[in-house]
């Protein structure tokens, strides 16, 4: 945990407070619930099933992507199941299964102590707080679709999403040192679907508690059916990203001097992204854009790609029809749609006369112009077949000053070179690895 950002650990330590002081509440305010609940034999039976159950259920996570950072995130069927405890018992009770189901999961699955006490205390939490709010507002009276339950049951599930989404990316902002709203709203765009999906789940969990409690052993081959097809739905969007990067991968090594081009292209793309401030979702688009801005490569026979000598027009015509061959391959793909146009202009310059359209100045897009300079500078700073002496760092950010205004967007340049500048080091490592895999 040390070697987590200051910031990160005290808001860890303020959630775990917080879920104490809650804790301690609950069990003064609705002790009496707890001790009516467990001298019923059926309540006892009733409750540990819905904590065996959610402890199944968390042992089977979907992991997604968060922003263009490394940090994962979840999602399981518990989920479902945790509303329905909110709904159904007492704070006490929900709080006390939630944590239990979560905590005991995380062990299993060996997480780190203090990642398996944020996460069960956060799900505590979460479960927690809008089972107060049903505790007041849901009477187990009344049918579930009285108007009355239904309003409390959509006002719930929101107390209860924005409790989740909050508590997770507000730590997850803090990790990647981001601004907590536009974060959490780009994020909560992923999941929202399909943790709409999990809430009408548990819904279906409530009313059968209900009305016949013994159909709800028919919700364990709908939830299966869920998770598999949560998860096939995220494996196959991974799959299909790593395949097309894999690609990618295998056009660079057909040259010996482009052997990780477009790893180098995307990493300082990324970088120079987060130096002019754009937005996540554009920073993610944009690098994405650049790790296969070279894929329609695979289309260029071998002995033009590893021609040592100059080109001949008919050649270079060739070449130029890369950049639109990876524009249909990347927009094949639902994922990778965005990022086409970024693939088809990347070879435009700033002052018109660059390919495929012609394009200039501020008609090119942005992502394109940022990737069209970063490929000048790597293909500027490495060896090539055509020119084993590569330029050096100041000779290359000289070269980009000259060009800037007619090949290079002006502003970018200015930004790029100053980022070099200030992180020479890195960049000069970055160069003499290239080098390495060259030799």
């Amino acid at each position: 945990m040390r070697e987590l950002p200051a910031k990160a650990r005290i808001f860890i330590y303020l959630e775990w407070l917080v879920f104490t002081i809650a804790f301690v509440i609950f069990v003064l305010v609705f002790k009496a619930d707890l001790i009516n609940s467990i001298q019923s034999l059926k309540s006892i039976i009733i409750i540990l099933s819905l904590t065996i159950a959610d402890i199944a259920s968390d042992l089977f996570p979907i992991i997604y992507s968060i922003d263009s950072s490394e940090n994962k995130a979840e999602v399981t069927i518990s989920y479902s199941l945790n509303f329905a405890l909110a709904v159904l018992f007492s704070p006490l009770i929900t709080i006390i299964i939630s944590f239990l189901a979560a905590f005991i999961s995380d062990i299993f699955t060996r997480k780190q102590w203090f990642k398996t006490l944020f996460n069960s205390t956060k799900i505590g939490l979460e479960t927690g707080i809008p089972s107060l709010f049903f505790y007041k507002y849901y009477s187990l009276n009344l049918p579930l679709t009285n108007p009355k339950n239904l309003s409390a049951i959509c006002v719930g599930f929101i107390i209860y999403l924005l409790l989740d989404s909050a508590i997770l990316f507000a730590l997850l902002s803090l990790l990647n040192n981001k601004p907590f709203i536009p974060f959490w709203y780009k994020n909560i765009k992923k999941v929202f679907f399909t943790l709409f999906a999990l809430f009408f789940l548990g819904v279906v969990i409530v009313f059968f508690f209900q009305t016949q409690p013994l159909m709800n052993l028919f919700i364990i081959p709908t939830f299966t059916a869920v998770y598999l097809a949560l998860k096939r739905d995220v494996q196959v969007t991974q799959e299909t990203e790593q395949a097309l990067y894999e690609l990618a991968a295998v056009v660079d090594a057909r040259v010996p001097d482009t052997m990780f081009h477009s790893e180098r292209v995307a990493e300082i793309t990324r970088d120079l992204c987060n130096a002019l401030n754009l937005e996540d979702g554009i920073t993610n688009v944009v690098v994405m854009s650049a790790k296969l801005h070279d894929i329609g490569k695979i289309s260029i026979p071998d002995e033009i790609l590893q021609k040592p000598s100059k080109l001949t027009s008919e050649e270079y015509e060739n070449v130029k029809l890369h950049s639109l061959d990876g524009e249909k391959i990347a927009s094949a793909l639902t994922r990778f749609r965005k990022g086409a146009t970024l693939i088809r202009h990347h070879h435009e310059r700033y002052d018109g006369i660059g390919y495929p359209d012609k394009f200039k100045d501020t008609q090119i897009p942005l992502g394109s112009r940022i990737i069209a300079l970063v490929d000048s500078f790597d293909t500027m700073t490495t060896p090539r077949n055509y020119r084993k002496i590569p330029k050096t760092l100041d000779e290359a950010l000289e070269e980009i000053k000259i060009w800037k205004g007619t090949q290079f967007d002006p502003d970018i340049a200015d930004v790029l070179i100053k980022m070099i500048k200030e992180n020479e080091k890195k960049y000069a490592q970055l160069i003499k690895e290239a080098k390495e895999n060259f030799e």
